[in-house]
């Protein structure tokens, strides 16, 4: 039997050797696509969460600013009721033994006016707070809003 030889040029050779090893080294671009829409979807749900507290403090800081009012509402009206009470205390027809029994009350009374103003002075400092914590969010949402730009 007789050898065949036949000669053949090596360039197309190498040529498909080199498409084979970008082939082969393009499997870690398809991850890196992969990575990226992960990346994407966090950045997604991380915006979604901004939003749900941003939409909440809002809600918040509304209910919130609604109390100062209503606790003066409620303390005009205890200081009234107290009026009322003072005035009554302090007539000539009422004995001395029905004074003794309404000091307890109008003490009382002084009291939870204490007690509402206090609470009075850290709803205010609460909503201190709270803008302080909205400027800070609607900051971060602008530092992120401006990351999703890019």
């Amino acid at each position: 039997m007789e050898d065949e030889y036949e000669i053949i040029p090596t360039s197309p050779l190498r040529r498909l050797e080199k498409r084979i090893a970008e082939l082969e080294s393009s499997s870690s671009s398809s991850e890196m696509q992969k990575l990226t829409e992960e990346i994407i979807e966090l950045i997604k749900s991380n915006q979604r969460i901004i939003d749900d507290i941003v939409k909440s403090d809002a809600e918040l800081r509304n209910e919130i600013s609604k109390i100062p009012g209503k606790i003066d509402e409620l303390i005009g009206n205890m200081n009234e009721f107290m009026e009322l009470l003072k005035t009554s205390a302090t007539e000539e027809t009422v004995t001395d033994i029905s004074k003794d029994v309404m000091q307890p009350l109008v003490n009382k009374m002084d009291e939870l006016i204490q007690q509402n103003k206090k609470s009075i002075e850290v709803n205010q400092a609460a909503l201190t707070t709270l803008g302080i914590l909205d400027k800070r969010l609607k900051r971060l949402y602008l530092q992120f809003a401006n990351i999703y730009r890019r």
